[in-house]
Order: structure tokens, then sequence, then C-alpha cells
């Protein structure tokens, strides 16, 4: 009878992924996180302009060149946590199985009205300081106002999404423990202060970066757990064979 040769199909063939893979995307959230609540405390900074003396107010603040620079700083704050927000985003999204279309979905749309309104909220300043042509005074000041005010309903549509995201993680975390209870429950605290809408905007952003250093810190966690396991497992096998 002649010989068959079965050929079985190569393990290296279909690589799983890599234990550490949450590694990094864990750094990006606790690096985003940071840049969240840093840019988002210097953009509190900006003056009040609700009040009777709002243009006063813009004026004398715009006009000083340290303010300037804090602008533009925070708006590059806010620009680097919106898109390292996303690396860390995808990997959040794996956990949380059947429902990581509405962490993705949520996600998505509190990067970009984040970024919307980082653009916006600090446009003014940053025009002021690189634009010859563009003075500040009473007659630009109405301009820093509908800015500034775009920028803050921006902020309040995006803590909408990262709503979306923050109780759809506490729903996985109630039904299959794949996030901590202690993590779920803060972001459904912080997701319920969102709805609070402008009664709570200026304070939402800063808890949820708190809430991203956290989750980030538990992909590190998780990544090194998985790391270790993997190089146990080799050892194991020889001590057996």
């Amino acid at each position: 009878m002649a010989s068959q040769n079965v050929q079985t199909p190569s393990v290296s063939s279909h690589p799983e992924p890599a234990p550490h893979r949450d590694l990094w995307p864990g750094i990006a959230g606790v690096v985003a996180g940071a840049l969240l609540i840093a840019g988002h405390i210097l953009w509190l900074r900006t003056p009040d302009t609700t009040g009777p003396g709002a243009i006063r107010n813009v004026v004398t603040f715009y006009a000083k060149d340290s303010n300037q620079a804090l602008a533009e700083t925070s708006a590059l704050m806010l620009l680097a946590a919106g898109l390292l927000f996303m690396f860390f985003l995808v990997a959040l999204s794996r956990l949380a199985g059947n429902r990581s279309h509405l962490v993705l979905v949520g996600g998505t749309v509190f990067t970009v009205l984040l970024m919307v309104s980082a653009i916006a909220g600090n446009m003014f300043a940053i025009t002021a300081s690189t634009s010859d042509v563009f003075r500040v005074g009473p007659q630009t000041a109405h301009i820093a106002i509908l800015l500034l005010d775009l920028a803050y309903a921006a902020a309040i549509a995006s803590m909408a999404g990262a709503a979306v995201l923050l109780f759809a993680v506490w729903r996985v975390a109630r039904e299959s423990r794949a996030v901590p209870m202690w993590l779920a429950w803060f972001g459904f605290v912080v997701a319920v202060l969102s709805l609070g809408a402008m009664f709570s905007a200026w304070a939402t952003p800063v808890l949820l970066g708190v809430w991203v250093v956290a989750a980030g810190v538990v992909l590190i966690l998780n990544a090194r757990v998985a790391q270790r396991d993997e190089g146990q497992e080799p050892a194991v096998a020889a001590g057996t064979s």
C-alpha cells in the first residue's frame, strides 16, 4: 500500500496575537488621560463670557502673550490626547466583546468633538499670536466669545459620546467581568454626571481623564500578567516532557 503523506497546517501560519498587545495602548491611555486633564485645566482659565464685562475680560486676557502661549499649549495637549485616546480605544473595545461597537462609536464621537472644542476654544489666541494683522481689541472680542461658546458646546457634546462608552463598559463589567467592577462603577458615575450637560461640563472631562488613566493602568497590568504567564508556559512544558 502506497504511503500517503498527510500535511497538517502549520501553527505558525496563523499566529496568535501577542499577549502584550495591550501594553502600548495602555501606556497611550495613561498619557492621553494626563494630557486631557492638563489641557482642560488650562482651557478653564479662559475669561468669563456671560457677564456684562465679557468684552473687557476677553481683551484683557488675550492681550497677554503668556495667555496666548497657554492657549496654544492647551490646544496641543488636547489634540495629542485625542490621537492617543484613539489608540487606547481600540484595545478597550476588545475587552467590550459584543458591545465593542458602542465603545468605538462613543469613543470616536468623544474624540472628534474634543478636537473641535480644542481648536475652537484656542483659535482666537493662536491667531492673535501668529498673525501680524489680527489684533486683540473690542472689535474682535466678539469673535473670541463666539469661539469660546462653540468650544463649550462641543465639550458638552463630546461628553455625551463619552457617556455612551462608559455605560457600555459598565454593562460589560456586569455581564462578563472583563473589566474590573471598581473601574466600571467609576465610569458609570462619570457617565451620569456627563448627562448634566452645562452644569457639569467644566468638571467631567477631568474626571474622564482620571478614568482613562485608570483604565490604561488596567490594560498595562493585564499585559504584564499575560506576558509573565506566557513565559511560564514553556518552562512547565519542559518540566513535564
